[in-house]
């Protein structure tokens, strides 16, 4: 089974994205579980995700992060395909920092590709900027209902309703179309609904 998988309807075809199994890997508000009218506002935990074989993929790369041979594999099948950007975690997020810093690893080893991520997990700040600080990688942070301040010394993704400054770039939800802006620079994000 491969790592990575390629694209997805928002950030276009050319992405190669790894994913991880929400909840298990997160660290969820009653806004990502319930904020849509009762219903989850984390499109993780909605539509496609739901799907059997979708769950068994994110399971399966879940449990391969766990291995002794994870760093070289990633590394291995970035490499081969050679993307010039690349997405963390369009499901799931930073579980441990042991697994942090395996993240570390690949993005040391893969320079002329631009890794982005978001993340929700407080608990693991100091690895995640060690992250951040690299220069071919950006964190940012999720914030959302119950966590409208950032934390974590990052650049943050919020949603445009709580986003007070008008100096925030705006996501349209289509990375192609923006020329990848926000993968390229350090500026904060708000969107429609994260």
């Amino acid at each position: 089974m491969s790592l990575l998988i390629k694209g997805n309807v928002k950030v276009g075809n050319e992405v190669f994205l790894f994913n991880l199994p929400p909840r298990l890997t997160c660290t969820p508000t009653k806004w990502c579980l319930e904020g849509r009218k009762g219903k989850p506002m984390c499109y993780a935990l909605r539509n496609n995700f739901r799907l059997p074989s979708v769950i068994k993929s994110l399971k399966k790369r879940y449990n391969a992060t766990k291995q002794k041979g994870f760093v070289a594999k990633m590394v291995l099948e970035i490499q081969k395909a050679a993307p010039e950007y690349f997405r963390f975690h369009s499901s799931g997020d930073f579980y441990s920092m042991k697994y942090v810093e395996k993240i570390i690893e690949i993005v040391r080893e893969c320079p002329e590709t631009l890794f982005r991520t978001t993340t929700r997990r407080r608990d693991l700040t100091r690895t995640i900027r060690e992250l951040n600080s690299l220069p071919n990688c950006i964190v940012r942070e999720s914030l959302d209902d119950e966590r409208p301040q950032p934390k974590m010394g990052l650049n943050f993704v919020i949603p445009a309703r709580l986003c007070k400054n008008k100096n925030v770039f705006f996501c349209e939800d289509d990375c192609e179309e923006c020329n990848y802006y926000c993968w390229e620079h350090r500026v904060n994000t708000k969107g429609r609904e994260l």
